[in-house]
């Protein structure tokens, strides 16, 4: 499997961490419906459910400086993604879910990791996050990574500089002892 970033191990489970391609469209949006409407109110603030043009905008012109991670578990099946929407240098969204039966693993803080190296690498500035105020473990992830929490109607907005934080996203790699397979000066 080309373009791996990472693997990791947990609990008897190999993890593959990679960017996704146009190729995975059709997992990605498989992915989605999979997920229960909690995770996904969590994910999008929203009971959404146009996941065909949601991961069309992934895969866009428009979204250039953008990309989505992938955390796959040994039998391929997708365990944890992750989306970074960028129209500009100027800021990009970190955007993340974990399925139901891979939570509590650390993948969440994994993905969010290389979402902000990734964007660190591309040029972006400033990193943002809307985490939904039920959502407590995206909220410490969020906390984690370094990005400053605003509360703002039932919604945490978190935001930091890049250059502040991408070492953070680095020790937390580190801290999990995740194999990286990139190199981030």
């Amino acid at each position: 499997m080309d373009n791996i970033i990472g693997k990791y191990k947990d609990g008897g489970v190999n993890y593959t961490f990679r960017y996704a391609t146009k190729e995975d469209k059709e997992r990605i949006i498989d992915f989605y419906e999979s997920m229960d409407n909690e995770s996904i109110y969590f994910r999008f603030l929203s009971f959404f459910k146009d996941f065909s043009s949601h991961v069309e905008k992934i895969f866009s012109e428009k979204n250039k400086y953008g990309f989505a991670v992938i955390g796959e578990d040994e039998k391929r099946n997708i365990a944890a993604l992750g989306e970074n929407f960028s129209y500009n240098l100027e800021s990009a969204e970190l955007a993340f879910i974990v399925a139901p039966n891979h939570r509590k693993r650390g993948l969440g803080s994994i993905v969010a990791a290389f979402l902000i190296l990734g964007s660190y690498t591309r040029g972006i500035k400033i990193m943002e996050a809307y985490f939904h105020a039920e959502n407590s473990p995206a909220y410490k992830i969020g906390l984690k990574m370094g990005l400053i929490m605003d509360f703002e109607e039932d919604v945490y907005h978190g935001k930091a500089p890049l250059e502040k934080i991408y070492k953070i996203a680095l020790n937390v790699l580190k801290e999990k002892n995740v194999e990286l397979f990139i190199k981030i000066s």
